[in-house]
């Protein structure tokens, strides 16, 4: 990504950037990982698509000056919070909440900052559900926690916010009154069209013999697969194997974790 003329950092910038990438990735394959176990339990999956992008200097640079704020780097860490954005497509609205409930019980994921334009759309229509995130970045010898916005929507949520964008594009954010009428008209039409949608999706859940919504996160997995795959066998006392759990190793161990807690770093602070 090139650099707004304004910056003379390059090498922090991208130091930053590799931070904002290896977010994204780490995020993505969670939730990955979420989509894939759902289609395992239910044959259905509640994510349709994902996508992630890195901002445009062009657009943080915008968004700064609109803030009245200068283009630097101090600045794009603190006051822009979707540097990083991941955006989630859901088929139903019931899905959007089921996704943002299990974000919300990653251990090791923070949730910073929710705003919920689902149950308190945007005055032009705009409906979708965001999230400001924290996300571990484990480096050598730090681990640096990374702003990211999250943005779920339906397929019609998105639909409608992809068609506006490049209305108002056109008219450089001060779209003619009809029109931004027009388009909040459109976004009630796909609102209704989205209940409509979860309304048949429930009642065709009711022919399920496991509806998604009777499934059980705390005992589905309790067996043998899920207490042995992160263990190793204690061998060493029938095949002469080295101890390496010994009373030394346990404190180099020890020692080691607490020196990687002093060296965790908030990145992206200040919302």
């Amino acid at each position: 990504m090139d650099l707004p003329v304004l910056y003379n950092e390059a090498e922090e910038w991208n130091y930053c950037l590799m931070l904002y990438n290896a977010a994204l990735k780490e995020l993505n394959t969670k939730l990955e990982i979420l989509n894939n176990e759902f289609k395992l339990a239910h044959q259905y999956n509640p994510i349709e698509h994902i996508t992630y992008r890195i901002k445009t200097p062009k657009s943080i640079a915008k968004k700064l000056m609109r803030y009245g704020k200068e283009v630097n780097i101090e600045n794009i860490i603190k006051y822009i919070n979707d540097v990083a954005g991941i955006r989630i497509i859901c088929s139903f609205v019931s899905d959007i909440y089921r996704i943002a409930n299990l974000i919300k019980k990653m251990s090791d994921i923070k949730v910073l900052k929710i705003k919920d334009y689902i149950a308190n759309p945007k005055p032009n229509g705009y409906t979708s559900y965001h999230m400001i995130v924290s996300v571990p970045v484990c480096l050598s010898n730090i681990t640096v926690d990374t702003k990211v916005e999250i943005q779920i929507r339906t397929i019609a949520m998105d639909v409608w916010a992809s068609l506006e964008h490049k209305i108002c594009y056109k008219f450089e954010g001060e779209a003619p009154e009809h029109i931004q009428k027009e388009l909040k008209e459109c976004s009630e039409l796909l609102a209704y069209l989205d209940r409509k949608m979860l309304s048949l999706s429930r009642e065709i859940q009711n022919y399920s013999p496991h509806p998604v919504n009777s499934y059980n996160y705390d005992t589905k997995y309790k067996s043998p697969v899920i207490e042995s795959i992160g263990t190793i066998v204690d061998e060493s006392k029938s095949d002469n194997i080295v101890d390496v759990g010994s009373d030394n190793s346990k404190k180099k161990e020890k020692k080691e974790k607490k020196q990687a807690g002093k060296n965790r770093f908030l990145f992206g602070f200040g919302i």
